[in-house]
């Protein structure tokens, strides 16, 4: 890497870790559901920008943080499930974790714990992180179309979840 090159990027990660960071280790551990797990998979994903920075100028630190951390935790938790399922075969019981963002109205919370990741991923990044369709479509390698439509379906089922939290609850 060139010095010039080098040195601005330690500046946008200087500018990262004390703008941006609290919240997206909260929206990590949002997407996700761990906050324990999604502040080392930040710290992870910050290691792995300096060490191997992408190939492509990064707009938004951020928002690039924030997918390669949550799917670095999506794969962990792949890999547990596989592990669970055959722990389960042999009989043993499978842990649960249960942390959530602080300060987020539970009931929001449970309906976005329902959704799929992939909409789970955009309504955090779109609608807590306010990173824009463009930035969240560039950063997953996916079309603006797909991330719009994975926002239309988030909104609807969290819509109709919380309308029925809201006679029921």
């Amino acid at each position: 890497m060139n010095p010039a090159l080098a040195e601005k990027t330690r500046l946008d990660l200087e500018s990262f870790i004390e703008t941006e960071y609290p919240a997206v280790v909260g929206a990590v551990g949002l997407i996700t559901g761990n906050r324990q797990d999604a502040v080392d998979a930040v710290q992870d994903a910050i290691v792995g920008f300096l060490a191997k920075p992408p190939r492509h100028p990064v707009d938004n630190i951020a928002a690039w943080i924030t997918v390669v951390a949550s799917n670095r935790i999506r794969d962990s938790y792949r890999r547990k499930d596989a592990e669970a399922r055959a722990l389960q075969k042999v009989g043993v019981p499978e842990t649960e974790s249960t942390d959530t963002m602080a300060g987020l109205d539970r009931d929001v919370v449970a309906a976005l714990r329902e959704l799929p990741h992939g909409q789970r991923q955009v309504c955090v990044l779109h609608y807590l992180l306010d990173q824009s369709v463009t930035t969240i479509a560039e950063g997953l390698g996916v079309t603006e179309g797909t991330i719009k439509t994975q926002l239309h379906r988030a909104r609807t089922a969290l819509a109709a979840r919380l309308r029925k939290e809201d006679h029921h609850g």
